[in-house]
């Protein structure tokens, strides 16, 4: 057959794959943008004197001996305002830690710290008398020239040592208009006063206002750390549901506010928990396999699947109830050995493709645990590795992403608990379980990141 006067019609799908990697060159840089953008802000320790000095505040304050002293001299209903640069106040996300101290001696005296928006929203305030340690989240819009009564923040109070430094600890998000906050105290066996995640009115960062609202009082500032998170997820997954599966690490341990709560109160996700205490991967559990949470739980497909495994399983593994196993070779589930760790893994995640087909599963591999056998933590990270490649699950590897190791005994004390202490979870635990400050740290951080790459 003759083909020389045959007309070849060009196909239409080079343009579209141009149009695609087009597209992704630019999501490409807009991720480096963001990451190049995610950094330190600010990072005082007071050590010396400051540039502007006194830290940019005009009056009432002094840097002196390795801190920072506000509301010196002040006169009643008075204000001192440090005005934060424009890098800070166009940022959409930011991380803020500080340590504060007071002097204020009467119970009918105040004096505390506002944050406030350009507008004069207010973001966060902090203040004491002699009895009560004070903070709010909201309250009338001020434009910070005096601190009279009817433009006081609303706030909340409890009791407290007021010879005690405390550390505020604040996620702000102004694309959403929320904060996450944690107040506890400064010292070795840390006290948390209290946390919780807010709307707030404040639209960005601008002001650090110093406030003297009655009697006198002097308040002490320093190790104020100021940083752009990695992580920031700017709205991105507000609304998207996420079903959490696990132990007692993604349940809370004795706090059922555990670090999946908190990524999903930061992003304003719908969270629904499944996970219980004391359970495995593996087919030996008292309380159960993951798998039977999987398949107990809403057949109504979640945007995210999330869940952990292996910390239970380690001892098991350890004391030779069932053995780690080996990655079948396929997806067949009648190929998978369930008298394995290993086989188990890929029935719950067979199971949980079955049953929610368009949701992206994450699997969150636990820090460095002090409290298990560090070979038996290896070889089953190795093998969980394999199977979650296998299926393309995203990894959350909070033990390679990470410097949260329990095998330090100062980590293990800062960072992890096993009982509750004024309602929150303590410190000095058995280096399994986090506490708050491992769950802000590091479990949130890294499990945005993941939920964001899925």
């Amino acid at each position: 057959m003759h083909l020389g006067h045959r007309r070849t019609r060009r196909p239409l799908w080079p343009r579209a794959v141009a149009a695609l990697a087009a597209l992704a060159l630019a999501l490409v840089g807009l991720t480096a943008q963001a990451r190049a953008a995610a950094g330190v802000l600010v990072n005082e320790t007071f050590s010396t004197q400051t540039i502007p000095p006194n830290f940019g505040f005009p009056t009432g304050a002094a840097v002196t001996n390795g801190v920072l002293n506000v509301t010196q001299g002040m006169s009643n209903y008075t204000t001192s305002v440090k005005t934060f640069d424009a890098a800070v106040a166009q940022q959409r996300t930011l991380d803020l830690t500080f340590d504060w101290k007071t002097a204020v001696a009467g119970s009918g005296a105040k004096t505390g710290i506002e944050l406030r928006d350009s507008q004069g929203d207010l973001v966060f305030s902090l203040a004491a008398t002699s009895t009560e340690l004070r903070y709010g989240l909201t309250g009338p819009v001020s434009d910070s020239k005096a601190a009279p009564d009817p433009l006081n923040p609303k706030w909340t109070s409890t009791s407290y040592d007021r010879g005690k430094w405390y550390t505020v600890d604040l996620h702000l998000d102004f694309t959403l208009q929320r904060a996450q906050y944690t107040i506890s105290t400064k010292e070795t066996a840390t006290k948390v006063m209290t946390s919780g995640t807010a709307n707030i009115t404040g639209k960005n960062l601008a002001k650090l206002v110093a406030c003297n609202y009655y009697g006198t009082g002097v308040q002490s500032l320093d190790n104020f750390r100021l940083s752009v998170p990695a992580n920031a997820a700017n709205g991105r997954l507000k609304g998207k549901t996420m079903y959490a599966f696990g132990d007692s690490i993604v349940y809370g341990h004795k706090y059922a506010r555990g670090f999946v709560n908190f990524t999903a109160e930061r992003e304003l996700m719908n969270l629904t928990k499944y996970a219980v205490n004391g359970a495995t991967i593996g087919p030996v559990g008292g309380a159960g396999q993951i798998v039977t949470q999987v398949r107990g739980a809403s057949a109504h497909a979640p945007d995210y699947v999330v869940f952990n495994g292996g910390t239970n399983d380690a001892d098991l593994v350890y004391n030779h109830r069932y053995k780690i196993g080996a990655m079948a070779g396929g997806f067949d589930p009648a190929t998978f050995d369930n008298s394995t760790y290993a086989g188990s893994l890929e029935t719950t995640l067979s199971t949980m493709r079955s049953k929610w087909p368009s949701a992206r599963i994450v699997y969150v591999a636990v820090h460095k645990l002090g409290s298990r056998d560090w070979n038996t933590q290896l070889a089953l990270r190795s093998v969980t590795l394999q199977i979650c490649h296998k299926w393309g699950v995203t990894v959350a590897d909070l033990f390679n992403d990470t410097t949260l190791d329990t095998r330090i005994d100062s980590q293990r004390v800062a960072y992890t608990f096993n009982d509750l202490v004024n309602g929150y979870p303590g410190t000095g635990g058995t280096g399994t379980h986090p506490n708050i400050a491992g769950i802000t740290k590091f479990y949130v951080p890294v499990l945005t990141g993941a939920l964001l790459q899925a």
